[in-house]
């Protein structure tokens, strides 16, 4: 196994368990002197925040924005006035989908999710 490889995921591992036992940490803490919501609920409860944010950070934003509209309408006038240009349609079709996403920390949040709720399951 290449050793780059084996380093990244030691250090995605790292950094999510680390940051689940912390929040875990201070679930613990901060929830153990109110009697509304339990350590371990609010473990569930962070986890599956973790997770939801985590595949939306993992995805990223991308598509056609202000920025590709205006050349998709840019296109259209020089095509208009007669100039050899890619039209409309093609423009919007190599910007359809560019995910821009941030991979390792939705990665990270994502197994800390993962974690939190293996805690929360495995302290009923």
């Amino acid at each position: 196994m290449n050793k780059d490889i084996l380093r990244n995921v030691t250090l995605l591992i790292g950094a999510s368990l680390l940051f689940a036992f912390s929040t875990y940490i201070f679930d613990l803490w901060f929830f153990s002197s109110h009697p509304h919501i339990s350590p371990k609920d609010a473990a569930f409860i962070e986890g599956m925040i973790f997770i939801i944010f985590g595949v939306l950070f993992f995805l990223g934003s991308g598509g056609i924005n202000r920025a590709s509209q205006r050349a998709a309408m840019l296109a259209a006038a020089a095509s208009a006035l007669g100039k050899d240009i890619i039209g409309p349609s093609e423009i919007f079709r190599r910007e359809a989908w560019k995910p821009k996403g941030f991979i390792r920390l939705g990665l990270i949040l994502i197994m800390t999710g993962i974690i939190l709720l293996v805690i929360y399951f495995a302290s009923l």
